[in-house]
């Protein structure tokens, strides 16, 4: 019989000596690790081992064991007529509802605005040395979405067991295999590109047709349901007209042209609130300190993260997308605009550590408009890259220089790609933003040994947390204002992150392929 039980394991020792101590000589496998720091920092981890059955039925009513249930296999029924599927997006959203429609029997074709992996990673790379913006192949666009330039992180509030299925994907795909157990799990940017690839070459050989460089120009909606697409070659320049049964739109959040175009076409679209701010640089060793306490300088700890809110008057600070040994990077995606992001490679060793601090905004200060919020944030972005001088550099203050409005004459010394500029950051938010990222650092300050240190750096602007808007779907995925077009994954505006939009991309991949089994 198959058990389970929980392991502590103290940092000074391992696993494998501790199942020695309670006697256990099995083969086992691990479900699941993490790690609590509170007092002394220990690994908790859970296991699996085979035992005879009446052994284990002795140790599960002892309480010693449990019996393990095991994590449910995702089942994808196969159609009996082909159709046809546009995914418009090489994002986490489009790839895993590609691989859900072209296991079900569909035909898949996967347009990409940017390049593939291979050639996308110089392009990005020259960006950094030479400041040459390609505006379709950047942080932002081109295959894997802006992920790829990330930590990688897997971590999701959404409570869906297809998340276990996507651990797997990636396993299978190169990622490392401690994703399947960790508590906090994370692939890392150097990683993903290896991953990436695989994951195309895995949909290849189940027939999916890939058409990178090739951006969606217009979609033609009578009666309530998309008749032509228009696709534009952007090597060639040439534009094609076709047609499909299914659309899937996995755009991006960053995808500002082609939100214009929806709205354009007639397409609902909502506003829905998301949040703007700063990236604060940390050495990691500062992190590490105030986390593990006097432990921050034990081999077998991990680069420390955190997750901070304060609540202002009017709006919530928070902390987002924090990287640990990681760097602030340029992931502008328009020309003459710096926006900023966070990024680690898979060993998370860069000494530094950074996080976006934000502040919400909502709808209402738009007047309810979406592309108000789209004009907003393109207004600090160009702001941000006239700061940094013009030339893609970042603007940066001293965190306390921020908070008492002046300027920065030394600014912290890495843990940034590709520079960073010092600038006013303190006005270059909206006075309320500002004033509301002061706050919350006072007050961490006061009650976070070690969280605001002298060297402590902003670098701005943080504006791509969110889409600021929503295609507005029914709840079987498909958009109010055409019943064959899928919005899905972070830029339609119902997902977050890598893992909560591979699995919007295929909860909407199964409705559709339940829509046609009724």
């Amino acid at each position: 019989m198959r058990v389970e039980l929980d392991v502590k394991v103290p940092i000074d020792s391992t696993l494998e000596e501790e199942l020695k101590k309670l006697g256990i000589e099995a083969e086992f496998e691990i479900v699941r690790k993490s790690l609590d720091a509170r007092k002394k920092p220990y690994y908790l981890y859970r296991i699996v081992i085979d035992l005879p059955e009446e052994v284990a039925e002795k140790l599960i009513r002892e309480g010693k064991v449990r019996e393990y249930k095991g994590v449910e296999e995702l089942s994808i029924p196969v159609i009996s007529i082909r159709k046809s599927v546009l995914i418009v997006g090489t994002g986490p959203a489009g790839l895993f509802a590609a691989l859900i429609l072209a296991e079900a029997g569909f035909d898949v074709t996967v347009v990409e605005r940017g390049k593939p992996v291979e050639e996308r990673v110089k392009d990005v790379s020259r960006f950094w040395k030479e400041r040459k913006l390609d505006e379709n192949s950047n942080v932002q666009f081109g295959e894997g979405g802006a992920g790829t330039f990330s930590d990688g992180k897997l971590t999701t509030r959404v409570k869906d067991k297809k998340k276990h299925f996507v651990y797997r994907v990636f396993v299978e795909c190169g990622a490392p295999r401690e994703i399947l157990y960790e508590n906090k799990p994370h692939i890392g940017t150097d990683k993903l590109q290896e991953v990436i690839p695989n994951l195309r070459k895995k949909l290849q050989d189940l027939g999916v047709v890939f058409r990178f460089s090739t951006r969606l120009e217009r979609l033609k909606v009578r009666d309530g349901k998309v008749e032509e697409v228009h696709l534009k070659d952007l090597k060639t320049g040439i534009e094609t007209v076709e047609k499909f049964d299914y659309i899937f739109l996995a755009i991006g959040n960053s995808a500002r042209d082609t939100f214009e175009m929806l709205r354009r076409e007639g397409i609902a679209l909502e506003a829905k609130p998301f949040a703007v701010g700063l990236r604060v640089v940390h050495r990691q060793r500062t992190i590490d300190r105030m986390q593990y306490g006097k432990f921050f300088k034990h081999p077998n700890l991990p680069p420390a993260d955190y997750s901070l809110t304060y609540r202002g008057r009017e709006r919530n600070v928070f902390s987002f997308c924090m990287c640990p040994g990681g760097y602030v990077i340029c992931a502008s995606s328009e020309d003459s605009s710096v926006v900023c992001n966070g990024m680690s490679n898979y060993k998370r060793d860069s000494g530094y550590a950074n996080s976006a601090i934000v502040v919400q905004v909502f709808p209402e200060d738009f007047e309810n408009d979406p592309f108000k919020a789209i004009d907003f944030q393109r207004a600090l972005e160009r702001a941000a890259f006239v700061m940094g001088g013009s030339n893609y550099t970042m603007p940066a203050q001293k965190v306390w220089d921020f908070i008492e409005g002046q300027s920065s004459s030394k600014l912290i010394e890495g843990g940034y790609i590709p520079e960073i500029k010092s600038a006013r950051l303190d006005r270059l938010l909206p006075e309320p933003i500002a004033e509301h990222i002061k706050e919350a650092f006072l007050y961490w300050s006061k009650k976070i040994p070690f969280f605001v240190p002298g060297n402590a750096t902003f670098v701005g602007v943080e504006t791509r947390t969110s889409s600021p808007l929503r295609i507005v779907r029914r709840e079987d995925y498909s958009s109010i204002s055409a019943d064959n077009l899928f919005p899905i994954g972070e830029g339609a505006g119902y997902a977050g992150g890598i893992t909560s939009s591979a699995i919007d991309g295929i909860n909407g991949a199964l409705s559709l392929i339940e829509r046609l089994k009724k």
